[in-house]
């Protein structure tokens, strides 16, 4: 059986869509359809039963769609035994990490991959959105979130500490002491975009939540923007702590309402692999240096560990 229409099957039977299972091969609809016919007649069964909404796999499909799977996992570690055995990392790897963890701390550790590795081919997304791996044609993906995806693999790394934080100078031209959460209501807030009109915290002294309700000044997905216009006193800014760890030990930053704990967007790290596929030998790779080299500075990374 041609490799290739295995390979569409499978797209068509996970997108149950011709033209997305069209857009994610890279060929045209009608070109998905004639090979969608030529397999149903191949196997003398209907594969797909179509409906006014959508398509389903019918028990033929179903069963087809199970021993595509098994066959192309086979191919992956097969093409991964061989690339241990020659003890090299090459092929592509396609990669998404998070705006404000790539600018501040992972970029030079894959560069140093790159370098490590010239063989390689790397995609790599900076970008704060992750929805389904297999789609977005991506090997794997640091997340930063309380809640992983179900459906996918994903691996806790580290804790992941949030807080909020301004410049001496922006604090001094507010005119009033931030003793309370309650008082930010006063300062001009700078957050992510997953922030709404709801910040919450808790006491740490005796685990106490309470909610407040701002608006955010300023809000974007790019941490370093949102650093950026802290440190050009526009504003009191919610940022995971390792965003500000250097600017705080340079006291270019100080923390704001250090007796309260606050809610990010997310409290844990998380590396996501794409599921029903056998990570490549360079995939592995870059998960071993990533994971080692988070966990090493993530002690540094709690609050108060610059002070």
């Amino acid at each position: 059986m041609d490799l290739n229409l295995v390979r569409l099957f499978v797209a068509i039977a996970e997108s149950r869509n011709l033209s997305d299972a069209a857009q994610r091969s890279g060929v045209t609809r009608s070109n998905v359809s004639r090979r969608l016919a030529l397999l149903e007649k191949q196997f003398g069964a209907q594969l797909l039963r179509r409906t006014t909404r959508h398509m389903e796999l019918t028990q033929a499909g179903r069963i087809l769609h199970g021993q595509c799977l098994q066959a192309l996992n086979a191919l992956q570690s097969a093409q991964l035994q061989i690339d241990q055995i020659h003890q090299t990392i090459s092929g592509e790897i396609r990669v998404r990490i998070p705006t404000g963890l790539g600018h501040f701390h992972l970029k030079p550790l894959i560069l140093d991959f790159c370098q490590a590795h010239p063989d390689l081919l790397l995609r790599l997304v900076i970008n704060d959105q992750i929805h389904d791996l297999v789609a977005s044609k991506v090997d794997l993906a640091i997340h930063i979130t309380s809640a992983p995806l179900e459906d996918h693999v994903a691996t806790r790394v580290c804790g992941i500490e949030w807080g909020l934080f301004a410049t001496p100078a922006y604090l001094q031209s507010l005119g009033l002491a931030l003793q309370t959460p309650q008082d930010i209501k006063h300062a001009r807030l700078l957050a992510p975009l997953n922030i709404h009109h709801r910040l919450e915290f808790w006491r740490h002294s005796d685990g106490l939540h309470e909610q407040v309700q701002s608006t955010p000044s300023i809000q974007s997905g790019d941490y370093q923007f949102l650093f950026n216009a802290a440190m050009a006193d526009l504003g009191v800014v919610l940022l995971p702590y390792y965003a500000v760890r250097d600017a705080i030990a340079q006291r270019s930053l100080v923390q704001v309402l250090g007796g309260f704990g606050v809610k990010g967007v997310g409290d844990a790290l998380y590396i996501v692999r794409a599921p029903n596929r056998q990570p490549s030998a360079a995939t592995l790779a870059l998960i071993e240096l990533l994971v080692s080299s988070i966990q090493k500075m993530a002690p540094g990374w709690r609050l108060g560990t610059a002070l």
